[in-house]
């Protein structure tokens, strides 16, 4: 039988596990590779399936994980013998999605989303039973809708609100909505709790809502949600407009844009999922456009 030597396993390890890491200290980056492996596994690993995996010897990856294990970061299984990740590990990923600074991190996306399209990309989260505008990149054009940081809005009549509404639990949905008849802010504004149910189910359908004049006057909004690592909605992303520019025939456009920034927003925020699968974006007719109201989104 061929004996395997640490430098033979080295020099037939997969790309990415060389003896040498552009300069890193090599004992840490061994055992964060062990960390790695254990990570990407469904269950407990055994000594020689993991040691085969990271490219190393047995006996080097037995002394990186008794020291892994002493500090918290491995566990092993007495009957087994078998390695998994311990619970610090947990720890320190609560701690770090913790200290993620969501606007900080949204901030790229509403420049791009406000250079790409022409019009203000807002940042918005749930706060009590209204939106909270957390952060903002107003439209370079003279003819905008003008939002401001820390304005809050009902849920029922904008496109952050019922993206909010639309992906949380039937009965906090239901509790948040409040009773009808829901009070009209336009002409437009949804005032049937049957309606708005409708409403909820066809955003979860197509994966974003819209809000035509129903908050205010003259003012279109689209938005799109942003998940946390735990696949729950933390926040909206929303372009808005004036209906003179902004409206239906722009959303086969838009909508590609807004799901772009909102899975790479939620890939930063710690989400590795897809989320529900968007629906087909048809083509619609365009509204008949009015001058916005320079007040909410």
């Amino acid at each position: 039988m061929r004996k395997h030597t640490e430098t033979a396993s080295l020099g037939s390890a997969p790309r990415g596990a060389e003896r040498q890491t552009n300069g890193g200290v090599q004992s840490v980056v061994r055992a964060l590779r062990l960390i790695d492996a254990l990570g990407e596994s469904r269950g407990e690993v055994g000594i020689a399936d993991l040691s085969k995996r990271v490219g190393l010897h047995v006996s080097t990856a037995h002394r990186l994980l008794a020291t892994l294990i002493q500090q918290g970061y491995c566990r092993q299984n007495p009957e087994t013998g078998r390695y998994a990740l311990g619970a610090k590990l947990f720890h320190l990923g609560e701690v770090c999605l913790g200290q993620l600074d969501l606007r900080g991190l949204a901030r790229p996306f509403l420049e791009r989303l406000s250079r790409e399209t022409g019009e203000t990309a807002n940042l918005v989260v749930l706060d009590g039973q209204e939106v909270l505008y957390l952060d903002k990149v107003e439209s370079p054009q003279n003819l905008r809708i003008f939002s401001r940081i820390g304005h809050r809005a009902p849920l029922y009549c904008t496109a952050v609100g019922k993206v909010l509404l639309a992906y949380r639990a039937a009965a906090e949905s239901e509790a948040l909505m409040g009773k009808e008849p829901l009070k009209p802010l336009t002409r437009h504004t949804v005032t049937s709790l049957t309606r708005l149910r409708r409403e909820l189910a066809k955003v979860r359908e197509q994966g974003f809502a819209l809000d035509k004049e129903e908050c205010e006057e003259g003012a279109y909004c689209l938005a799109v949600p942003v998940r946390n690592a735990q696949g729950r909605i933390e926040a909206a992303l929303s372009v808005s407009g004036p209906t003179v520019r902004l409206g239906d025939h722009r959303i086969p456009d838009l909508v590609p844009l807004m799901r772009r920034a909102s899975e790479q927003l939620s890939a930063q925020l710690g989400f590795g999922g897809r989320g529900e699968p968007p629906a087909p974006i048809s083509k619609v007719s365009e509204p008949q456009g009015r001058i916005a109201c320079p007040r909410c989104p």
